[in-house]
């Protein structure tokens, strides 16, 4: 049992991570925090939109990881991966996008 509570709130510290850059760079405008071939040509026009889609894919992946924390914290159960690789998909998809949008 404290195994499992253990794993639990590593996740869920893990995903108040991701939540938190996530934030940083959507709200704060911290472009930096990606790697710099993920923003190089984005230029200084779009880099308000690009921030917020980029922002909103961390903070998905983040929300993923939290369900997933408190799925396994109270069930246990494997099916929680479930709930990763929703917000995984959902917070690449947008991290994707907001590349090919923005930086051409």
């Amino acid at each position: 049992m404290t195994e499992t509570v253990c794993v639990a709130v590593g996740i869920g510290v893990l995903a108040l991570v991701f939540i938190y850059l996530g934030c940083l760079i959507w709200k704060k405008e911290k472009i930096t925090l990606l790697h710099s071939y993920h923003y190089d040509k984005v230029s200084p026009i779009d880099k308000k939109g690009f921030c917020k889609i980029s922002g909103w894919g961390v903070i998905f992946i983040g929300i993923g990881l939290l369900v997933t924390a408190v799925i396994i914290g109270i069930t246990d159960s494997a099916l929680s991966f479930i709930a990763f690789a929703l917000g995984f998909v959902v917070g690449l998809a947008l991290l994707i996008y907001a590349g090919a949008k923005y930086n051409r």
